[in-house]
Protein backbone atom coordinates (compact mmCIF):
# COMPACT_ATOMS: atom_id res chain seq x y z
CA UNK A 1 0.00 0.00 0.00
CA UNK A 2 2.93 2.12 0.89
CA UNK A 3 4.53 2.08 -2.49
CA UNK A 4 1.44 2.78 -4.33
CA UNK A 5 1.12 6.15 -2.22
CA UNK A 6 4.99 6.68 -2.55
CA UNK A 7 4.82 6.48 -6.30
CA UNK A 8 1.80 8.80 -6.57
CA UNK A 9 3.11 11.40 -4.09
CA UNK A 10 6.39 11.51 -6.13
CA UNK A 11 4.59 13.36 -8.40
CA UNK A 12 5.17 17.38 -7.43
CA UNK A 13 2.51 18.73 -9.03
CA UNK A 14 0.04 15.65 -7.85
CA UNK A 15 1.53 16.58 -4.22
CA UNK A 16 1.24 20.04 -4.66
CA UNK A 17 -2.35 20.03 -5.39
CA UNK A 18 -3.15 17.14 -2.38
CA UNK A 19 -1.72 19.49 -0.05
CA UNK A 20 -3.81 22.64 -1.28
CA UNK A 21 -7.41 20.77 -1.50
CA UNK A 22 -6.05 19.93 2.38
CA UNK A 23 -5.45 23.46 2.90
CA UNK A 24 -8.48 24.85 1.41
CA UNK A 25 -10.54 22.54 2.92
CA UNK A 26 -8.90 23.78 6.21
CA UNK A 27 -10.31 26.76 5.58
CA UNK A 28 -13.96 25.31 4.58
CA UNK A 29 -13.97 23.83 7.76
CA UNK A 30 -13.06 26.99 9.97
CA UNK A 31 -15.34 29.38 8.62
CA UNK A 32 -18.92 28.25 9.74
CA UNK A 33 -17.58 27.56 13.22
CA UNK A 34 -15.83 30.75 12.93
CA UNK A 35 -18.81 33.09 11.65
CA UNK A 36 -20.38 31.39 15.15
CA UNK A 37 -18.59 31.51 17.22
CA UNK A 38 -17.55 35.41 16.55
CA UNK A 39 -21.49 36.14 16.65
CA UNK A 40 -21.13 36.64 20.58
CA UNK A 41 -24.73 35.21 21.55
CA UNK A 42 -26.40 35.80 18.28
CA UNK A 43 -26.20 32.15 17.59
CA UNK A 44 -28.85 32.69 14.67
CA UNK A 45 -26.97 35.59 12.94
CA UNK A 46 -23.59 33.20 13.21
CA UNK A 47 -25.92 30.21 11.72
CA UNK A 48 -27.47 32.83 8.87
CA UNK A 49 -23.70 34.08 7.88
CA UNK A 50 -22.34 30.36 7.76
CA UNK A 51 -25.48 29.42 5.75
CA UNK A 52 -24.94 32.26 3.49
CA UNK A 53 -21.46 31.58 2.74
CA UNK A 54 -22.10 27.78 1.95
CA UNK A 55 -24.89 28.24 -0.41
CA UNK A 56 -22.90 30.23 -2.41
CA UNK A 57 -19.86 28.32 -2.30
CA UNK A 58 -22.33 25.43 -3.73
CA UNK A 59 -23.21 27.81 -6.52
CA UNK A 60 -19.82 28.88 -7.47
CA UNK A 61 -17.95 25.34 -7.12
CA UNK A 62 -19.77 24.31 -10.83
CA UNK A 63 -19.32 27.73 -11.88
CA UNK A 64 -15.25 27.26 -11.61
CA UNK A 65 -15.67 23.72 -12.82
CA UNK A 66 -16.85 24.95 -16.08
CA UNK A 67 -14.31 27.71 -16.55
CA UNK A 68 -11.74 25.22 -15.72
CA UNK A 69 -13.19 23.89 -19.21
CA UNK A 70 -12.25 26.74 -21.13
CA UNK A 71 -9.76 28.68 -19.33
CA UNK A 72 -6.22 27.18 -17.73
CA UNK A 73 -7.19 26.20 -14.37
CA UNK A 74 -4.08 27.71 -13.01
CA UNK A 75 -5.74 31.32 -14.22
CA UNK A 76 -9.13 30.11 -12.62
CA UNK A 77 -7.66 29.28 -9.31
CA UNK A 78 -5.17 32.20 -9.17
CA UNK A 79 -8.45 34.57 -9.28
CA UNK A 80 -10.71 33.26 -7.72
CA UNK A 81 -8.58 32.73 -5.06
CA UNK A 82 -7.72 36.53 -4.97
CA UNK A 83 -10.85 37.20 -4.73
CA UNK A 84 -11.96 35.45 -1.95
CA UNK A 85 -9.29 36.53 0.26
CA UNK A 86 -9.86 39.87 -0.25
CA UNK A 87 -13.87 39.52 0.44
CA UNK A 88 -12.87 37.24 3.42
CA UNK A 89 -10.96 40.42 4.95
CA UNK A 90 -13.16 42.56 4.29
CA UNK A 91 -15.48 40.50 6.56
CA UNK A 92 -12.10 40.75 8.89
CA UNK A 93 -12.32 44.60 8.39
CA UNK A 94 -16.12 44.90 9.23
CA UNK A 95 -17.33 42.77 11.76
CA UNK A 96 -20.83 42.62 11.96
CA UNK A 97 -21.51 44.81 9.05
CA UNK A 98 -24.96 45.35 7.35
CA UNK A 99 -23.57 44.20 4.18
CA UNK A 100 -21.46 41.09 6.24
CA UNK A 101 -23.72 38.63 3.97
CA UNK A 102 -22.73 40.33 0.56
CA UNK A 103 -19.37 39.96 1.39
CA UNK A 104 -19.72 36.35 2.54
CA UNK A 105 -21.60 35.54 -0.37
CA UNK A 106 -18.96 37.10 -2.50
CA UNK A 107 -15.89 34.55 -0.89
CA UNK A 108 -17.89 31.59 -1.13
CA UNK A 109 -18.56 31.92 -4.21
CA UNK A 110 -15.16 32.96 -5.31
CA UNK A 111 -13.72 30.20 -2.87
CA UNK A 112 -10.81 28.00 -4.79
CA UNK A 113 -12.62 24.60 -6.47
CA UNK A 114 -9.18 23.22 -5.85
CA UNK A 115 -10.51 19.75 -4.82
CA UNK A 116 -11.84 19.82 -8.88
CA UNK A 117 -9.40 21.35 -10.70
CA UNK A 118 -7.13 18.64 -8.57
CA UNK A 119 -9.69 15.95 -9.84
CA UNK A 120 -9.89 17.08 -13.25
CA UNK A 121 -6.02 17.05 -13.46
CA UNK A 122 -5.69 13.07 -12.54
CA UNK A 123 -6.17 11.40 -15.86
CA UNK A 124 -3.51 13.33 -17.54
CA UNK A 125 -1.25 12.73 -14.58
CA UNK A 126 -1.79 8.93 -14.47
CA UNK A 127 -2.86 6.19 -16.82
CA UNK A 128 -2.98 3.21 -14.75
CA UNK A 129 -6.05 2.09 -13.17
CA UNK A 130 -4.50 1.52 -10.12
CA UNK A 131 -2.89 4.88 -9.99
CA UNK A 132 -5.91 6.39 -10.76
CA UNK A 133 -7.60 4.68 -8.00
CA UNK A 134 -4.78 5.60 -5.48
CA UNK A 135 -5.22 9.36 -6.72
CA UNK A 136 -8.88 9.12 -6.30
CA UNK A 137 -8.44 8.04 -2.41
CA UNK A 138 -5.80 10.71 -1.65
CA UNK A 139 -7.45 13.19 -3.25
CA UNK A 140 -10.51 11.77 -0.90
CA UNK A 141 -8.50 11.72 2.33
CA UNK A 142 -7.12 15.05 1.81
CA UNK A 143 -10.50 16.45 1.50
CA UNK A 144 -12.22 15.02 4.18
CA UNK A 145 -9.20 14.99 6.79
CA UNK A 146 -9.05 19.09 6.21
CA UNK A 147 -12.78 19.54 7.06
CA UNK A 148 -11.72 17.43 10.02
CA UNK A 149 -9.30 19.98 11.04
CA UNK A 150 -10.66 22.99 10.12
CA UNK A 151 -13.11 23.30 13.49
CA UNK A 152 -10.73 22.22 15.69
CA UNK A 153 -8.40 24.86 14.44
CA UNK A 154 -11.67 27.73 14.62
CA UNK A 155 -12.48 26.43 18.35
CA UNK A 156 -8.42 26.93 19.30
CA UNK A 157 -8.41 30.54 17.65
CA UNK A 158 -11.57 31.72 19.56
CA UNK A 159 -9.90 30.79 22.55
CA UNK A 160 -7.22 32.55 22.38
CA UNK A 161 -5.37 35.46 22.12
CA UNK A 162 -5.45 35.71 18.02
CA UNK A 163 -9.33 35.46 17.80
CA UNK A 164 -10.09 39.04 16.32
CA UNK A 165 -7.84 37.57 13.53
CA UNK A 166 -9.69 34.59 12.56
CA UNK A 167 -11.01 35.68 9.59
CA UNK A 168 -7.61 37.04 8.19
CA UNK A 169 -5.68 33.45 9.34
CA UNK A 170 -8.72 32.31 7.20
CA UNK A 171 -7.79 34.40 4.65
CA UNK A 172 -4.18 33.10 4.38
CA UNK A 173 -4.86 29.64 4.44
CA UNK A 174 -6.82 30.28 1.51
CA UNK A 175 -4.26 32.37 -0.28
CA UNK A 176 -1.83 29.50 0.76
CA UNK A 177 -3.68 26.60 -1.00
CA UNK A 178 -5.11 28.73 -3.87
CA UNK A 179 -1.60 29.48 -4.92
CA UNK A 180 0.10 26.54 -3.91
CA UNK A 181 -2.06 25.04 -6.94
CA UNK A 182 -1.85 28.27 -9.26
CA UNK A 183 1.83 27.54 -9.09
CA UNK A 184 2.43 23.50 -9.85
CA UNK A 185 -0.42 23.28 -12.93
CA UNK A 186 2.35 23.12 -15.39
CA UNK A 187 1.03 19.75 -16.02
CA UNK A 188 -2.81 20.27 -14.97
CA UNK A 189 -4.05 23.40 -17.66
CA UNK A 190 -5.34 24.24 -19.65
CA UNK A 191 -7.58 21.25 -20.94
CA UNK A 192 -6.92 19.43 -23.91
CA UNK A 193 -9.19 21.40 -26.78
CA UNK A 194 -11.17 19.47 -28.97
CA UNK A 195 -13.80 19.11 -31.54
CA UNK A 196 -15.47 16.47 -30.26
CA UNK A 197 -18.73 16.40 -28.76
CA UNK A 198 -17.95 17.85 -25.18
CA UNK A 199 -21.42 18.36 -23.72
CA UNK A 200 -23.75 15.24 -22.35
CA UNK A 201 -26.40 13.38 -23.93
CA UNK A 202 -29.85 12.70 -22.69
CA UNK A 203 -28.46 9.48 -21.36
CA UNK A 204 -25.31 10.93 -20.51
CA UNK A 205 -27.53 13.32 -18.41
CA UNK A 206 -29.50 10.67 -17.10
CA UNK A 207 -26.73 8.28 -15.54
CA UNK A 208 -24.73 11.75 -14.27
CA UNK A 209 -27.64 12.44 -12.34
CA UNK A 210 -28.08 8.70 -11.30
CA UNK A 211 -24.17 9.16 -9.64
CA UNK A 212 -25.21 12.28 -8.16
CA UNK A 213 -28.32 10.65 -6.07
CA UNK A 214 -26.25 8.10 -4.89
CA UNK A 215 -23.77 10.43 -3.89
CA UNK A 216 -26.67 12.59 -2.52
CA UNK A 217 -28.09 9.45 -0.35
CA UNK A 218 -25.21 8.27 1.10
CA UNK A 219 -23.98 11.64 2.42
CA UNK A 220 -28.03 12.16 3.78
CA UNK A 221 -27.01 8.78 6.15
CA UNK A 222 -23.09 10.28 6.89
CA UNK A 223 -24.92 13.27 8.21
CA UNK A 224 -27.35 12.08 9.87
CA UNK A 225 -24.30 10.67 12.50
CA UNK A 226 -23.84 14.30 13.56
CA UNK A 227 -27.48 14.08 14.95
CA UNK A 228 -27.33 9.91 16.11
CA UNK A 229 -24.35 10.01 17.82
CA UNK A 230 -24.91 13.01 20.32
CA UNK A 231 -28.23 11.47 21.03
CA UNK A 232 -26.72 8.38 22.01
CA UNK A 233 -23.99 9.66 23.88
CA UNK A 234 -26.48 12.35 26.03
CA UNK A 235 -29.09 9.17 26.26
CA UNK A 236 -26.21 7.04 28.18
CA UNK A 237 -24.97 10.33 30.14
CA UNK A 238 -21.70 10.26 28.56
CA UNK A 239 -22.05 13.81 26.35
CA UNK A 240 -18.58 14.42 26.28
CA UNK A 241 -17.47 11.34 24.76
CA UNK A 242 -19.97 12.87 21.06
CA UNK A 243 -16.35 14.05 19.67
CA UNK A 244 -14.40 11.32 19.91
CA UNK A 245 -17.28 8.99 18.81
CA UNK A 246 -17.60 11.35 16.00
CA UNK A 247 -13.95 11.48 14.94
CA UNK A 248 -14.08 7.77 14.54
CA UNK A 249 -16.43 8.33 11.35
CA UNK A 250 -13.45 10.51 9.83
CA UNK A 251 -10.81 8.05 11.04
CA UNK A 252 -12.70 5.20 9.18
CA UNK A 253 -13.66 7.30 5.86
CA UNK A 254 -9.50 8.00 5.72
CA UNK A 255 -8.69 4.11 6.83
CA UNK A 256 -11.07 3.09 4.21
CA UNK A 257 -10.07 5.64 1.24
CA UNK A 258 -6.50 4.53 1.81
CA UNK A 259 -6.72 0.83 1.38
CA UNK A 260 -9.21 0.60 -1.33
CA UNK A 261 -6.96 3.24 -3.12
CA UNK A 262 -4.15 1.28 -2.76
CA UNK A 263 -5.78 -2.69 -3.51
CA UNK A 264 -5.85 -4.33 -7.06
CA UNK A 265 -8.36 -3.23 -9.73
CA UNK A 266 -10.95 -6.09 -9.16
CA UNK A 267 -14.17 -6.36 -11.24
CA UNK A 268 -16.41 -3.95 -12.38
CA UNK A 269 -16.47 -0.59 -10.30
CA UNK A 270 -20.65 -0.99 -10.72
CA UNK A 271 -19.77 -4.15 -9.16
CA UNK A 272 -17.72 -3.08 -6.28
CA UNK A 273 -20.21 0.17 -5.94
CA UNK A 274 -23.18 -2.45 -5.25
CA UNK A 275 -20.66 -4.34 -2.58
CA UNK A 276 -19.86 -1.19 -0.81
CA UNK A 277 -23.31 -0.15 -0.97
CA UNK A 278 -24.53 -2.75 0.48
CA UNK A 279 -22.36 -3.14 3.39
CA UNK A 280 -22.68 0.32 4.18
CA UNK A 281 -26.39 0.22 4.34
CA UNK A 282 -25.64 -3.27 6.56
CA UNK A 283 -23.84 -1.33 8.62
CA UNK A 284 -26.42 1.38 9.78
CA UNK A 285 -29.18 -1.22 10.16
CA UNK A 286 -26.85 -2.75 12.99
CA UNK A 287 -26.76 0.52 14.21
CA UNK A 288 -30.12 0.69 14.78
CA UNK A 289 -29.85 -2.35 16.80
CA UNK A 290 -27.32 -0.70 19.54
CA UNK A 291 -28.35 2.81 19.89
CA UNK A 292 -28.70 2.48 23.67
CA UNK A 293 -24.22 1.23 24.01
CA UNK A 294 -21.93 4.03 22.60
CA UNK A 295 -19.26 1.76 22.43
CA UNK A 296 -20.83 -0.40 20.11
CA UNK A 297 -21.96 2.92 18.03
CA UNK A 298 -18.65 3.82 18.06
CA UNK A 299 -17.16 1.02 16.80
CA UNK A 300 -20.26 0.77 13.63
CA UNK A 301 -19.15 4.72 12.81
CA UNK A 302 -15.91 3.55 12.21
CA UNK A 303 -17.30 1.07 9.97
CA UNK A 304 -19.43 2.78 8.40
CA UNK A 305 -17.17 5.56 7.42
CA UNK A 306 -14.47 3.40 6.25
CA UNK A 307 -17.32 1.13 4.13
CA UNK A 308 -18.84 4.38 2.45
CA UNK A 309 -15.31 6.06 1.83
CA UNK A 310 -15.00 3.72 -1.51
CA UNK A 311 -18.50 4.57 -2.67
CA UNK A 312 -16.83 8.48 -3.11
CA UNK A 313 -13.96 6.87 -4.70
CA UNK A 314 -16.00 5.05 -7.27
CA UNK A 315 -18.24 7.62 -7.87
CA UNK A 316 -15.40 9.82 -8.89
CA UNK A 317 -13.92 7.41 -10.90
CA UNK A 318 -17.09 6.61 -13.10
CA UNK A 319 -16.77 10.37 -13.99
CA UNK A 320 -14.22 9.40 -16.52
CA UNK A 321 -16.21 6.70 -18.08
CA UNK A 322 -19.24 8.86 -18.01
CA UNK A 323 -18.67 12.72 -18.46
CA UNK A 324 -16.77 14.31 -21.35
CA UNK A 325 -12.68 15.06 -19.84
CA UNK A 326 -13.33 18.84 -20.58
CA UNK A 327 -16.63 18.26 -18.11
CA UNK A 328 -14.95 16.49 -15.81
CA UNK A 329 -13.98 19.89 -13.27
CA UNK A 330 -17.97 21.06 -13.38
CA UNK A 331 -18.98 17.49 -12.91
CA UNK A 332 -16.82 16.84 -9.72
CA UNK A 333 -17.69 20.22 -8.34
CA UNK A 334 -21.24 18.98 -8.59
CA UNK A 335 -20.47 15.76 -6.81
CA UNK A 336 -18.83 17.64 -3.88
CA UNK A 337 -22.10 19.83 -3.71
CA UNK A 338 -24.42 16.87 -3.63
CA UNK A 339 -22.30 15.51 -0.86
CA UNK A 340 -22.33 18.65 1.18
CA UNK A 341 -25.87 19.10 0.61
CA UNK A 342 -27.19 15.90 1.21
CA UNK A 343 -25.16 15.91 4.72
CA UNK A 344 -26.87 19.00 5.66
CA UNK A 345 -30.31 17.74 4.69
CA UNK A 346 -29.63 14.59 6.82
CA UNK A 347 -28.36 16.13 9.92
CA UNK A 348 -31.89 17.95 9.51
CA UNK A 349 -34.19 15.16 8.86
CA UNK A 350 -32.32 12.88 11.91
CA UNK A 351 -33.08 16.11 14.05
CA UNK A 352 -36.80 15.88 13.57
CA UNK A 353 -36.69 11.92 13.80
CA UNK A 354 -34.61 11.86 16.31
CA UNK A 355 -36.87 14.70 18.90
CA UNK A 356 -39.60 12.07 17.99
CA UNK A 357 -40.85 8.89 19.70
CA UNK A 358 -38.55 6.77 16.77
CA UNK A 359 -35.15 8.56 18.75
CA UNK A 360 -32.12 7.73 17.45
CA UNK A 361 -32.76 3.49 16.33
CA UNK A 362 -35.56 5.64 13.65
CA UNK A 363 -33.17 7.69 12.27
CA UNK A 364 -31.00 4.42 11.47
CA UNK A 365 -33.05 2.70 9.69
CA UNK A 366 -34.43 5.94 7.61
CA UNK A 367 -30.46 6.09 7.39
CA UNK A 368 -30.27 2.66 5.87
CA UNK A 369 -33.43 2.57 3.80
CA UNK A 370 -31.66 5.92 2.14
CA UNK A 371 -28.41 3.77 1.59
CA UNK A 372 -30.31 1.02 0.32
CA UNK A 373 -32.12 3.16 -1.94
CA UNK A 374 -28.53 4.17 -3.31
CA UNK A 375 -27.73 0.60 -4.05
CA UNK A 376 -30.98 0.30 -6.02
CA UNK A 377 -29.43 3.07 -7.85
CA UNK A 378 -26.33 1.43 -8.62
CA UNK A 379 -27.89 -1.74 -9.83
CA UNK A 380 -28.47 -0.75 -13.48
CA UNK A 381 -25.44 -0.25 -15.92
CA UNK A 382 -24.26 2.61 -15.79
CA UNK A 383 -24.13 4.08 -19.94
CA UNK A 384 -20.56 4.68 -20.72
CA UNK A 385 -19.85 8.09 -23.25
CA UNK A 386 -18.73 7.38 -26.72
CA UNK A 387 -14.88 8.12 -27.19
CA UNK A 388 -15.95 10.75 -29.85
CA UNK A 389 -18.16 12.31 -26.83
Amino acid sequence: MAVVYRRLLADRPFAAGVGSVALSAVALGMIPLSLILSSGESLVAGAFAAGVFGLANAVGVPIQGALMARIPARWVVGTSTGVSCVFMLVVAAAPGSVAQPVFLAGAGVSFPALAAALRASIPRLFSEPEERSGAYALLSVAFQAGLAVGPVAASLLATSATRRLSFVIVAAVIAAAGFLLAFSTDRTGPLIRSRSRSSLPLAGVATFGRLLAIGGLVSMATGSLTVIVPAVAYAVGRQGLAGPVLAALALGEAVGALVFGARPVLGSRRAQLITALALTAIGYAALSLVTDQLALVAVLVFIAGALSSPVTILLSAALDDVVPQRMIASAYGLIVVAAVGGAALGTSWAGLIVGSSAGAAGAAIVATIGVAVAAALAVPRFKSRTKSQ
